[in-house]
């Protein structure tokens, strides 16, 4: 049975929040599941170890590369930055807007790489995951908390609802109640020649093309 941990983290900002444990929790390879601007998510450093637990946890084949969440475009500048990713990053980041990046060097491990070499990143808006990314040192795998193919998590108290978890590991829940219903983020790559939209959510076709005006955008169907 997991060994969950619920933290209040409504009031996160309060001199008692255990920020500094949670970031322990996290640079000693734990995962915790965090909120997002838009579901509930897994989240764990980039270490190969943590991303098999949250695969684990998801019971998501392998293969299916997860999200980098980072504090700043200055954190990932190891990976390929077309002009259009920079005009879009600065629109949109912070914010619920994915970015697909080529790894030209082959820099980060396939757990988040695709087939083609790209990795997602995102800068996110909400204040706490925002908090916890200036005190990692590096950038944190996230990808949504819920077994693959099921619902997105909205809600902690579905956790023990839905009796998901059995992997043998701690589990930090950072609960900040029950998140509105939201679109996911949308999700571009900017990794090839063309820009192309993967999945249009919460940043609608139209402001994209907005902010790339005179640059064919593809929506991938």
């Amino acid at each position: 049975m997991s060994k969950l941990k619920f933290i209040d983290a409504r009031n996160f900002l309060a001199p008692r929040f255990p920020l500094a444990e949670i970031v322990r929790h996290l640079d000693s390879g734990g995962v915790i599941i965090h909120p997002t601007e838009t579901v509930y998510g897994f989240g764990g450093i980039l270490d190969r170890d943590v991303t098999n637990k949250i695969t684990c946890l998801k019971r998501r084949t392998l293969g299916k590369p997860m999200l980098l969440l980072v504090s700043d475009r200055k954190s990932i500048e190891a990976l390929r930055w077309t002009p259009e990713a920079l005009m879009l990053a600065d629109a949109f980041w912070p914010g619920p807007l994915t970015i697909v990046l080529s790894d030209t060097d082959a820099d980060y491990p396939v757990s988040v790489r695709n087939g083609e070499g790209g990795v997602a990143v995102r800068v996110s808006s909400h204040p706490l995951v925002h908090t916890l990314m200036n005190e990692l040192a590096g950038p944190m795998v996230s990808t949504s908390a819920n077994i693959s193919g099921d619902r997105p998590l909205l809600d902690t108290t579905d956790i023990r609802k839905r009796k998901y978890f059995s992997l043998e590991q701690d589990l930090m829940v950072l609960n900040m109640g029950p998140l509105p219903h939201s679109l996911p983020s949308t999700v571009i790559d900017c990794s090839r020649k063309t820009v192309e939209i993967l999945r249009e959510g919460a940043i609608p076709f139209r402001e994209i093309e907005r902010i790339l005006p005179g640059v064919t955008v593809n929506v991938h169907t």
